[in-house]
């Protein structure tokens, strides 16, 4: 054999020299030696003893094989071809040589078993893929077996799946049901040994269960009354909450017990490891309705927890959260069971139920405060924008919250690097598209990107953008969604922090996602400007004067701002009449000691009287705050806007550190005359 094997690759090279000598312009080419050779035997069941050999191997073009029974070595033969031989019953090593173009030869041996007796002790092997429950593989052993036949007995015409020895046969099943699976193992003769074996498929029901599967058995059965089991429905009425297509419907009947409800087995325990809270979403007909949800031991029903939860909607989605923490973890739980308006007789109400699931205490909807618990907020960053939950490293009047969001924009990150976090129940801008998002940045002037994406579409997008005016503060920013289509499902909320810019290597913070109609309003502080409706603008006045804030009256020149403050002086009103604003806090005069502000005035050489007051300061003899600094100016146009500067330093008690926290503004100072005067942006100016 040795001796014909190099003849081959002697006339191999041979024709190789020769084809270089008649063009030595050709080059050598590589070609990997041939590798993973094997064979499959099929062996006829005449015990006539032939046997079909069909050789594969990587980089083979040509076969030959060594029969392994003293007889001549086999002529070439293709690639894809076979090679047909008798044999005699025995154990044979079966040698395949693989041979690629340049003649270089690889070899494998494998064992034949030519056996003209029944096979014996067959053992067959079934496994259920455990991710996969339509799946199904089989192995086979037996004495004297030259191969298996497996019949997995979905089809009537079913064509079998051959195996040899150690090898697994796989098949996925298309529907449900019983199936007898039939194992043949072949001998070199017509004796045969059969195995069978009836399985059965289902797909399982387990949590989550969403009604949405044509396979799985959604069976629930009733109990106190009424219809025997639930049935699935067309979704009454989709929303935010659930946009499923199916859901589960129960009727609680009239005269049913009061612990009427539905129950269901899983078909495995359930995994309380990560979380003990169970999550439903409910369609009932009234708020205020007690739902109890109960899991049970399979075998004693005497192993329970349960826990109450009550609707606060009315024909409308919600989902209420089950707190099972009362578990024993020693114990298993495989049923579930649902009882609707519990402890009272039914009244032939109808209620709807889907998507039971495991799930955080915390439902992440809009306003998102980061309290709850913290599993509940999974963020996920994208070019260099590291996301965490942290403690408010800034509690103030800003932001008393105790958690907040922490990005830190890496240095010389994308200039779009962000971070996102998905909602439980998407945005509804039909309630308000006016959404604001507190903001702490180690430097001002920096924008600020909102956005909303459909978590399974990341083309369905829609953004928007507010600035960052301070720094090293909490501020409240506005975005505006009043483009945004509101038939979308807005689940995912990204934030770029500095959008547009490559990253320095800073923390941003930001906290109390919500709509501005949700948001709780907070006092204000310089400036001021009137534009925030997170802002309480209330104006006290005294003296026969009040003031509100409204829109700007006369949208010019100097002044082009959305609102301003309107200040009505009564007639006979007293000559010092005014109003004041109290601030979140003391002004900081860091930055200067000249306030300025913008006026109008229905007439000239009005005298503008501005007074700054420390509420905690003891009273005056007229019971007015002791510390104090004011200055005056005088309006010089009439009927337009223009902006009055007062130096606060030419007051001789001013004092930058006592803590003025009260702002008072008197307009035409030391005149008993009615009148309506405007004025907006009271702020510092740099010096």
């Amino acid at each position: 054999m040795k001796n014909y094997i190099k003849s081959i690759i002697a006339c191999f090279s041979i024709l190789f020299v020769i084809s270089c000598e008649d063009d030595d312009s050709l080059e050598s080419v590589d070609i990997a030696i041939p590798s993973d050779i094997s064979a499959q035997f099929t062996v006829k069941q005449d015990n006539s003893g032939d046997v079909s050999i069909f050789p594969s191997a990587n980089g083979a073009n040509m076969f030959s094989v060594d029969f392994g029974d003293g007889s001549e070595v086999s002529e070439e033969f293709a690639s894809g071809d076979h090679i047909e031989h008798t044999y005699a019953e025995g154990q044979y090593d079966v040698t395949i040589y693989a041979i690629n173009l340049n003649g270089e030869v690889s070899e494998a041996s494998q064992s034949l078993n030519v056996s003209f007796l029944a096979p014996e002790n067959l053992e067959v092997t079934i496994t259920k893929d455990s991710s996969n429950p339509f799946k199904i593989s089989v192995t086979a052993t037996a004495e004297n077996a030259a191969g298996y036949e497996v019949y997995f007995g979905e089809n009537t015409d079913e064509q079998p799946t051959l195996i040899m020895e150690s090898e697994t046969a796989e098949y996925e099943y298309g529907n449900i049901g019983d199936y007898t699976i039939r194992v043949i193992a072949l001998s070199g003769g017509a004796e045969t040994t059969e195995y069978s074996e009836e399985v059965t498929i289902v797909d399982p029901l387990l949590l989550p269960i969403n009604f949405e599967s044509q396979t799985v058995d959604y069976t629930f059965y009733n109990f106190g009354g009424g219809a025997a089991t639930t049935t699935l429905v067309a979704n009454p009425a989709t929303n935010e909450v659930n946009e499923s297509t199916t859901v589960a419907s129960y009727t609680k009947p009239s005269g049913s017990e009061t612990w009427a409800g539905t129950s269901a087995t899983l078909n495995e325990n359930i995994d309380f490891n990560s979380t003990t809270f169970i999550a439903v979403d409910v369609y009932s007909p009234k708020a205020g309705i007690p739902v109890l949800f109960k899991v049970e031991n399979a075998d004693n029903s005497d192993i329970f927890t349960q826990f109450e939860a009550i609707t606060t909607k009315e024909n409308e989605w919600e989902t209420l959260i089950f707190d099972l923490s009362d578990i024993d973890p020693s114990q298993t739980y495989s049923v579930i069971a649902l009882f609707f308006d519990y402890n009272t007789s039914g009244d032939d109400n109808t209620y709807y139920f889907d998507n039971i699931r495991l799930a955080n205490p915390t439902i992440v909807e809009l306003p998102v405060t980061f309290e709850g618990n913290a599993n509940a907020y999974q963020f996920t960053e994208f070019n260099g924008a590291p996301t965490v939950l942290v403690a408010n490293p800034d509690m103030s009047d800003g932001n008393p919250s105790e958690n907040v969001v922490k990005v830190n924009k890496i240095a010389d990150s994308d200039i779009w690097a962000g971070s996102y976090f998905d909602l439980d129940n998407a945005v509804d801008f039909t309630e308000d598209d006016q959404l604001s998002l507190k903001i702490w940045s180690p430097e001002a002037n920096i924008p600020i990107t909102l956005k909303f994406e459909d978590p399974n579409d990341g083309e369905t997008a829609t953004e928007a953008s507010a600035t960052v005016t301070e720094a090293n503060t909490w501020q409240t920013l506005t975005f505006d969604f009043s483009g945004a289509d509101a038939s979308q499902n807005w689940k995912r909320a990204v934030l770029f922090m500095d959008a547009g810019n490559a990253g320095k290597g800073l923390d941003y913070y930001y906290d109390d996602l919500s709509y501005v109609s949700d948001q709780p309003t907070t006092a204000p502080k310089l400036p001021l400007t009137f534009e925030s409706a997170l802002v309480d603008y209330s104006w006290s006045g005294f003296g026969e004067a009040n003031a509100s804030v409204i829109e700007n009256p006369d949208v010019s020149g100097i002044n082009t701002s959305t609102n301003v403050t309107e200040l009505v002086k009564n007639d006979g009103a007293k000559d010092w009449a005014g109003v004041s604003q109290l601030l979140s806090g003391a002004i900081d005069f860091s930055q200067g000691t000249t306030i300025s502000m913008k006026t109008w005035s229905p007439k000239t050489g009005a005298t503008i009287l501005l007074k700054l007051e420390n509420s905690k300061s003891e009273p005056d003899a007229n019971g007015n705050p002791s510390v104090i600094a004011e200055v005056q100016q005088s309006t010089t146009v009439a009927s337009e806007w223009e902006e009055l500067s007062f130096d606060l330093t030419s007051f001789g008690a001013f004092d930058p550190n006592a803590g003025y926290d009260t702002v008072v503004v008197f307009y035409d100072f030391g005149n008993t005359e009615g009148g309506t005067f405007y004025f907006d942006d009271i702020q510092i100016k740099n010096d």
